[in-house]
């Protein structure tokens, strides 16, 4: 679990203790990091790295490192979102706690972006207000030219308006690889369950069955890759709408 803010503790990564990005030895699909942007966050949010509008390709964001560096040896927020160019806005990180001298790693598991897609920062206080100059962000990534065979799919509030099951993801013509599900709790009100399944039409296996993710949590469910049969689909079921934002990222088998 990425995250997992309790009510009385926190449980991060910390910079340098291993793990995060993928898996850490760069070969979830047998690729290399070949690009890397820095951005120092503000508060109000902006957009730190837009894809380029490559026809065809598809981008591995093997990576998205932010560290405190705020002055008066405070803990600070961050929040993150990717914007999906004709898609939705769904949120990968909300209000993440990032205590003095640390930093945190965002990504558990690579993720899959398309051509024009966004990648939105934002940095708050020890009070969860804007702040500018208190994080710094590096963002790891590879365009793939060819990414006909990768998928990056993200839904929030208008893919998660409903509580019965949504289907996130079907694997057409070819069995699918998930390398992330990761969910996040995108409010300020507390804890919310969630329910993740894959189902081939006759028989639904559940991943998780009303997972509770707490208030400024974010949850990666695969620590190893899942198969997914063709024609099988990958469904959320929310307890109450418009609470947890879902990603997936993988590759036809």
């Amino acid at each position: 679990f990425a995250y997992n803010a309790g009510t009385d503790t926190i449980d991060i990564s910390i910079a340098g203790s291993g793990g995060g990005g993928g898996g850490g030895d760069g070969s979830d699909f047998n690729t290399g990091i070949s690009s890397a942007i820095f951005a120092v966050a503000t508060g109000i949010g902006s957009t730190v790295l837009t894809m380029p509008s490559t026809a065809g390709a598809k981008y591995i964001v093997y990576s998205i490192h932010a560290a405190n560096v705020s002055t008066g040896n405070t803990e600070v927020n961050v929040i993150g979102r990717f914007d999906y160019n004709g898609g939705e806005e769904t949120y990968f990180g909300y209000n993440i706690p990032i205590p003095t001298g640390t930093a945190v790693e965002m990504l558990k598991q690579p993720h899959i972006l398309n051509p024009s897609d966004k990648i939105l920062i934002r940095s708050t206080d020890y009070d969860r207000n804007g702040a500018d100059d208190i994080v710094e962000v590096t963002i790891n990534f590879e365009e793939k030219e060819d990414g006909s065979d990768y998928f990056g799919i993200g839904i929030g509030t208008v893919g998660v308006a409903v509580t019965t099951p949504v289907a996130i993801h079907t694997a057409t013509t070819s069995p699918s690889i998930l390398q992330s599900i990761n969910l996040v709790n995108r409010t300020d009100s507390g804890a919310y369950p969630i329910s993740v399944s894959i189902t081939n039409g006759v028989v639904t296996t559940y991943l998780v069955q009303d997972l509770v993710v707490p208030k400024y949590a974010a949850v990666e469910l695969l620590d190893e890759q899942k198969r997914m049969a063709t024609n099988a689909e990958l469904k959320v079921e929310a307890d109450m709408a418009a609470m947890i934002d879902i990603q997936v990222s993988g590759k036809k088998a």
